[in-house]
Parts: C-alpha cells; structure tokens; sequence
C-alpha cells in the first residue's frame, strides 16, 4: 500500500519538476501560433494528468482505508468436536494466530482450529 502511494507522489513529483524547469528564463525565441496552441494543449494535458493521478491516488487510499476497516464475522471452527463459535471483529484486528473482538476480547486460535471470515455485502 505504501509503496502505490510513494509510486504517486513520485509521478507527481517529477511532473512538476518537469514543468517547472520549463519556466526557467531563456532567450526569447520567435514562436507561431501553432506551436504555442500545442504547448498549450500539452501543458492542459499534462496538468489533467497529474489531477487524474492524485484522484486515482486519493481512491486508492480510501478504499484500502475502507476495506481494513470493515467489520466481519470470524467463524471459529474446531476441527476435532465441530464446535463453532462467532465473533465480530474489524478486519485490521485479524492475525494469524488470533484477533480482537469489537468487545475488546483477545481470541488466540489454536493449530487444531480453522478460521473463516464472512463479509457482508
């Protein structure tokens, strides 16, 4: 996740520099219309590019947000007995050798068990 978000800002970061290193003042050159309408076009192009980028982005982000947060329903199921047990838990919360109910209660999960997530939807 850290790494689509550093990916981003790098993108973004080098688009900048891009177009900042354009404003540097130079010689004054004779240009046509039909080349400034073009660089003008690009700059616009360049520009939706980075905002569409920083939207995808800012999606990403959200929806990673939102799917750690979801609250499930950890089925604890024991493999020998076939006794089953419910827990809510928020997703973030689950480990691989247990989780934390919305309760606060720990659950560790012995080798003998099997865990089963439900989503709703």
């Amino acid at each position: 996740m850290i790494t689509k978000i550093l990916l981003t800002l790098g993108v973004i970061v080098i688009c900048l520099w891009v177009l900042s290193s354009r404003n540097q003042p130079q010689l004054k050159t004779v240009v046509n219309s039909a080349e400034r309408k073009r660089r003008k076009q690009l700059r616009i192009a360049a520009f939706a590019f980075m905002g569409i980028m920083v939207v995808a982005a800012a999606a990403m982000i959200y929806l990673e947000v939102d799917a750690r947060n979801a609250v499930v329903t950890v089925h604890v199921i024991n493999t020998q007995s076939g006794d089953k047990k419910s827990y809510r838990v928020i997703k973030s919360d689950i480990h691989s050798d247990g989780f934390t109910t919305l309760e606060g209660v720990q659950v560790f999960v012995a080798e003998n068990d099997r865990i089963e997530i439900e989503t709703r939807q």
